[in-house]
C-alpha cells in the first residue's frame, strides 16, 4: 500500500475542491455568493446601534433616524434571506458531493486486488477511510462545510480587527493571543482522537461483527441450541468497553479544552468591558462608539474561536482524508499497458508452468514449483484432503490472486497479458463460499437488474434442479431472496443455495468452467444427479471440478491428486486405484460408507 500520510492541508483541500468541482459546479457558485453575504451581515448589528444612538444623542433628526432603520432594515432582510436560502441549497449539493466520494471509495473496495480482501489490515483501512465519508459533519462533507464557513468569517474578522484596534492594540494582541492558545489545544486533542482511530477502528470491526451476528437470523439455530448468547454478549461488552474507555480520553481532552477556554473568556471579558466602562466614564469614547465596540468585542472573540475551531477541524479531517486518499491509492497490480486480446476459441488450454505461490504476509508456500496442463476441452477434477491447496487453485486460475514465481498459460499466453476483466469474463465459477444477494431469484443469476433473459433463467435453474422449487414460489423468479430488504424474501437451504449459485454460473455461459466443491451441502442423491448432468452443464467446455469427496472423479477425463500443497498423483480413477497410493487409500475411506457400488460414486 501506498502510504503517504503526511500530505498537507493545503494539498488535501487542492484534492478535494478539484474533485467536488468536477462533480458540482453550482456548489463553487453559491459558496461564492454565500462568502460574500456572510461577510457583510455582521456588520450590520454592529454599526446599526451606533448610527441610532449617534444620531438620537446629537442630531435627533427623525428622516435621518428612519433612514437609517430603512437602510439597515432592508440590508438585514436581504442577507438573512440569501444565506438562508443558500444553506438550504448548499446542504444537499454537498451530500451529493459526498457521496460521489462514497462512490469513489466503494469503488475502490469492490475492483481492488482480491489479496487486499482477505487482509485484516485493509478491513481496518477501509473502517479509517469511511471516517472521512458517514456523516455531514466530519471528514469531507465536514471540511466543505468549515471551508465555506471561514471564507465570509476570514473577511469579517478582518473588519473586526481593524475596529478593534482603533479602540485599543494591545486588547487586540491579547484576544489574539487567548484564541491562538486554545486553537493549538484544540488542534492537539483533534490529533489524538486521530492517533487512536486505528486502535478504534479495529474494535468498531470486532464490535460491529458481533453486533451483526446476534442480529442475522442465519445464525439463529445456533445461537438457541448452543446457547450462544452469553458468548456473545460477553464479546460485545468486552469490544463495547475498550470503545467506551478510548471515547472517554477523547472527551476528557476536550473537556480540559473546554474549561481552560471558560476561564480565559471571564479574564477576556473583565479586561475588555471594564476599559470601554472607563472610556465612557472619562469620556474618551461616545455612547455611540461603546455600542460598536462592545458588540464587535463580544463578536471578536466568538468569530475568532469560530475561525481558528473551524481551522483546527479542517487540519484534524485532513488525517482522515489522509486515510482515505490512502486507500484509494493502494497499489494493485500493473495492468498490460497494451494488453491482448483474449483469443477466440470454443475452448482453452490452461498450464500451470513452475508455478509458485505464497499468500501476503505468509512465510509458508502453498506451491513451490507446480506443474500442470489441462488440455482443451478437458475435464479435470482436483481432490485432496482440506488444506491441500484446492481452493488456491482456483484463486491463481482466476487472477484472484498471482503467482509469486512462474506463470500460467490460457493456449500458451501468460494470463497477465490478458486485460483483467476481459479475462474474469471466461469463467464461471461456483465458488465454495456461497454468496446470494438480498435480490429477487433471477437477478441472483443473471446478476443484473436489466435486460435478463428470462427464459435462460428459468433454463439454468431446471438445469440446477431448482426448478421445482422455484415454481412452487407464488412469486417465482421474482421472489426475493433473503429477508434483509424484503420482508416476505425466502430463505433457502444451504444446498438449495448451492443450486442457485450453480444456475449463475450456467446463466453466465463462461467458455471456461470451475466448481468448488459445489455439492458440499447436497445430499448424496441429489450430488448423483448434479454429476450425472455434468455433461450437460458444462458443453464440452474445459472444466475444473474440485472436490475432497472422491466421487467427483469418474466422469472426470483426469484426476489430480493434491497434498501439501504438491500435486501427488495425476491420471485417470482407474489409474489411480492401480497405484494405490494415497488416493486409492482415501478413496477406499470414503467408499465404505456406501452400500453398493453405485453408492460408491457419490461420496
Amino acid at each position: 500500500m501506498n502510504k503517504t500520510s503526511n500530505r498537507s492541508t493545503l494539498t488535501n483541500i487542492t484534492f478535494l475542491v478539484k474533485t467536488a468541482f468536477k462533480y458540482s459546479k453550482k456548489l463553487f457558485v453559491f459558496f461564492g455568493i454565500y462568502t460574500i453575504l456572510t461577510s457583510i451581515a455582521p456588520f450590520i448589528g454592529i454599526l446599526a446601534p451606533k448610527f441610532l444612538i449617534d444620531e438620537l444623542t446629537n442630531g435627533k433628526r427623525t428622516n435621518v433616524l428612519i433612514g437609517i432603520l430603512l437602510i439597515f432594515f432592508i440590508s438585514s432582510v436581504i442577507t438573512k434571506f440569501f444565506i438562508a436560502y443558500l444553506n438550504g441549497a448548499i446542504d444537499p449539493l454537498m451530500i451529493v458531493v459526498r457521496f460521489k466520494f462514497i462512490d469513489a471509495l466503494e469503488e475502490k473496495a469492490m475492483t481492488m486486488d482480491f489479496k487486499y480482501t482477505e487482509n485484516p489490515k485493509t478491513l481496518n483501512d477501509y473502517n479509517s477511510a469511511f471516517l472521512s465519508v458517514n456523516n455531514n459533519s466530519d471528514g469531507i462533507e465536514g471540511v466543505f462545510h468549515k471551508f465555506f464557513e471561514i471564507g465570509g468569517s476570514i473577511v469579517s474578522f478582518i473588519g473586526y480587527i481593524c475596529i478593534v484596534a482603533t479602540l485599543n492594540p494591545l486588547i487586540l494582541l491579547y484576544l489574539l493571543f487567548n484564541v491562538i492558545f486554545i486553537y493549538s489545544l484544540t488542534l492537539k486533542a483533534k490529533k489524538y482522537e486521530h492517533d487512536v482511530k486505528d486502535e478504534k477502528s479495529d474494535n468498531n470491526r470486532r464490535l460491529n461483527y458481533i453486533y451483526s451476528t446476534m442480529s442475522d437470523f442465519a445464525y439463529g439455530k445456533d445461537l438457541r441450541i448452543y446457547s450462544l448468547s452469553n458468548l456473545l454478549s460477553q464479546k460485545y461488552k468486552i469490544f463495547s468497553s475498550k470503545i467506551v474507555n478510548i471515547s472517554k480520553k477523547i472527551e476528557l481532552k476536550y473537556f480540559k479544552v473546554s474549561l481552560l477556554d471558560a476561564v480565559l473568556t471571564i479574564f477576556s471579558d473583565a479586561i475588555v468591558y471594564g476599559y470601554l466602562i472607563y472610556g465612557v466614564i472619562n469620556k474618551r469614547i461616545s455612547i455611540g462608539d461603546f455600542t460598536m465596540y462592545f458588540a464587535t468585542v463580544a463578536s471578536f472573540s466568538t468569530l475568532m474561536k469560530s475561525i481558528m475551531d473551524n481551522i483546527a477541524h479542517i487540519r484534524a479531517q485532513n488525517l482522515y482524508i489522509n486515510d482515505f486518499r490512502d486507500f484509494l491509492e493502494i497499489e494493485d497490480e500493473a495492468s498490460p499497458v497494451n494488453p491482448i486480446p483474449i483469443p477466440y476459441d470454443t475452448t482453452f488450454e490452461i498450464e500451470f508452468k513452475n508455478v509458485t505461490f505464497k499468500y501476503p504476509n505468509s512465510d509458508k508456500y502453498v506451491y513451490k514449483n507446480l506443474n500442470l496442463k489441462i488440455n482443451k476441452g478437458q475435464r479435470l477434477a482436483i481432490v485432496g484432503i482440506n488444506g491441500a491447496g484446492k481452493t488456491t487453485f482456483v484463486k491463481l486460475l482466476t487472477r484472484l490472486y498471482e503467482p509469486t514465481e512462474g506463470e500460467i498459460l490460457l493456449n500458451g499466453i501468460n494470463i497477465n497479458s490478458f486485460d483483467r476483466a476481459e479475462y474474469y469474463r471466461l469463467f464461471s465459477v461456483v465458488f465454495q463460499d456461497i454468496k446470494l444477494f438480498a435480490f429477487t431469484v433471477a437477478e441472483n443469476i443473471a446478476i443484473s437488474t436489466t435486460n435478463i433473459d428470462r427464459n435462460k433463467v428459468s433454463e439454468s435453474i431446471t438445469k440446477a434442479g431448482m426448478s421445482e422449487k422455484i415454481n412452487s414460489l407464488e412469486k417465482g423468479i421474482d421472489t426475493s431472496v433473503l429477508k434483509i430488504l424484503d420482508s416476505a424474501g425466502v430463505e433457502f437451504s444451504g444446498g438449495q443455495n448451492q443450486r442457485l449459485a450453480l444456475a449463475r454460473a450456467l446463466y453466465k455461459d463462461g467458455s471456461i468452467v470451475v466448481m468448488d466443491e459445489p455439492t458440499a451441502a447436497l445430499d448424496p442423491i441429489a450430488e448423483q444427479n448434479i454429476y450425472n448432468s455434468f455433461d450437460d452443464l458444462c458443453h464440452g467446455k474445459t472444466s475444473i471440478y474440485i472436490s475432497h469427496r472422491l466421487a467427483s472423479t469418474r466422469f472426470c477425463d483426469a484426476i489430480a491428486f493434491f497434498e501439501d500443497g504438491k500435486l501427488q498423483e495425476y491420471g485417470t480413477h482407474e489409474e489411480l486405484l492401480k497405484l494405490n497410493k494415497k488416493y486409492a487409500d482415501m478413496f477406499n475411506v470414503q467408499a465404505q460408507y456406501y452400500e453398493d457400488e453405485s453408492s460408491k460414486e457419490v461420496i
